[in-house]
């Protein structure tokens, strides 16, 4: 014959306590196999709604759909992100910085969420912030190429390349052909004064673009680093690449100018 045991007072009393905390959450807990409930349900079906007009570029009716899908269920982690992510690109930062802020201390640890929100401090200035969400997304994820690639940016915001330069190594070596991080790699190189290693990892980038496919501002960066290595031809030509693909910018007209001048015989030195 099988006993069962009769649950003791503590048992009842924590187990009431979790059916209270996730009545009180509302949309917070789902019953496995059972109906969503009516409030999450509604969340989600606002956050289609708004990502389908983000999608369309109509951003004013996707914050108003999004801001309706967290009021419906305000512990709907998805709903706030993607709230967060319409409202940064509307313009209106520091409320998008608050969205993330709430969903992180809703969810703490969410590797998604301390990327997009490192992404925001960093690009606020706010490095303090951006380094300790990165870190902390490293630690959580340390097989993510995004968690090193913002450690590495918040690095280079710092000044500290060489840092930075690890930290883009380590990202590549999970994800080689990742085009922003190739990119910030180069950057770092050509800051560092290694213009050879900052074309090589520049031609690794080109080769993940189709024929004359390679963006204006890669180009440009070629520019640099091939008058960084004293070849103004190849920057020359590398500077006019890039202007016929959209990229003129008057830093890069005056390189041109520069390096065409007659009074540098087309070598980029001055003659006497």
């Amino acid at each position: 014959m099988i006993l069962f045991e009769q649950p003791s007072a503590t048992g009842i009393l924590a187990s009431a306590a979790i059916i209270i905390a996730a009545l009180g959450s509302g949309c917070r807990l789902m019953p496995r196999g059972g109906p969503v409930p009516q409030d999450l349900a509604v969340a989600r079906r606002l956050s289609n709604e708004g990502l389908s007009a983000a999608d369309r570029n109509d951003l004013v009716h996707a914050e108003s759909l999004l801001e309706r899908a967290v009021k419906s269920c305000p512990t709907d982690i998805d709903a706030r992100r993607h709230y967060a992510d319409v409202l940064w690109r509307r313009g209106e930062r520091m409320e998008a910085v608050t969205q993330i802020s709430e969903a992180l201390r809703l969810s703490p640890g969410e590797v998604a969420l301390c990327l997009d929100g490192g992404q925001m401090y960093m690009e606020l200035g706010l490095l303090d912030d951006a380094d300790r969400l990165a870190a902390e997304a490293v630690g959580v994820a340390p097989g993510s190429a995004a968690a090193w690639h913002l450690r590495g940016q918040v690095a280079l915001a710092r000044g500290r390349a060489d840092e930075a330069l690890a930290d883009f190594h380590r990202a590549l070596a999970i994800e080689p052909e990742d085009r922003d991080v190739l990119l910030d790699t180069a950057e770092v190189y050509r800051r560092l004064g290694r213009p050879q290693r900052c074309l090589a990892t520049l031609a690794i980038l080109g080769e993940t673009y189709g024929p004359n496919q390679t963006p204006a501002h890669v180009l440009a960066l070629e520019g640099q680093a091939h008058e960084a290595a004293g070849r103004p031809l190849d920057a020359l030509e590398s500077y006019r690449q890039a202007v016929a693909r959209g990229g003129s910018t008057p830093d890069l007209e005056a390189r041109m100018a520069a390096l065409a001048s007659p009074a540098t015989d087309g070598t980029g030195i001055i003659r006497r």
